[in-house]
């Protein structure tokens, strides 16, 4: 009768160590392939003509993705588009992509600000089209080096969306600005799929 209860303990001990030994390497392969599914690559270092990728989902950059504002004058909302910091971009989802949908985030990162910009006074506008689809300020940033600019946004797939974000300083006419002028601020477009 002893030999036949080691024997069931032995086995209720093996059946639980296969267990979580599979269970450990399922999530070890799930792990690794939403990495490899997101991350992102950048084509081209030198942010020119740079396009970067996460998933199927590709981004492309008319002409860079890093976005300057140093030492810029004051504008006023009205002019924007014609006069703002900007930089221009698209995400597209390939018609040949293995999802016939796909959502994605776009921010800003590696964000550097001197201490006076970080009012209510640097603004950010996201444009779709003639269209903003976001804004803010950059007011309440404090040390952080990201800033979201829209989440989980839909593409269909052999779509392109195509965006322009601009910076600005906003010109008061009532407050005096002086202390805005001889800042900087740079930051990083970006973007990264997210799973539906």
């Amino acid at each position: 009768m002893e030999f036949n209860k080691n024997q069931s303990s032995t086995k209720i001990y093996i059946l639980g160590a296969l267990i979580i030994t599979v269970s450990l390497i399922i999530i070890g392969v799930s792990m690794s392939y939403a990495y490899f599914v997101n991350s992102v690559q950048e084509v081209n270092p030198d942010n020119k003509e740079v396009r970067i990728s996460s998933g199927e989902l590709v981004m492309n950059f008319a002409s860079t993705r890093t976005i300057n504002a140093t030492a810029v004058g004051l504008i006023n909302d009205s002019e924007i588009t014609t006069t703002a910091e900007h930089t221009d971009f698209s995400v597209t989802l390939p018609s040949d992509a293995k999802v016939n949908s796909a959502l994605y985030n776009i921010f800003i990162t590696e964000l550097n600000i001197s201490d006076n910009l970080k009012s209510s006074y640097l603004k950010w506008s996201l444009y779709n089209g003639d269209t903003s689809v976001a804004s803010g300020t950059f007011e309440n940033i404090g040390t952080k080096t990201t800033l979201n600019l829209k989440e989980n946004i839909t593409i269909n797939k052999g779509s392109t969306d195509s965006y322009v974000l601009y910076i600005w300083l906003s010109n008061d006419p009532v407050n005096n600005q002086t202390q805005l002028l001889n800042g900087s601020f740079s930051g990083k477009v970006g973007f990264r799929g997210v799973t539906k």
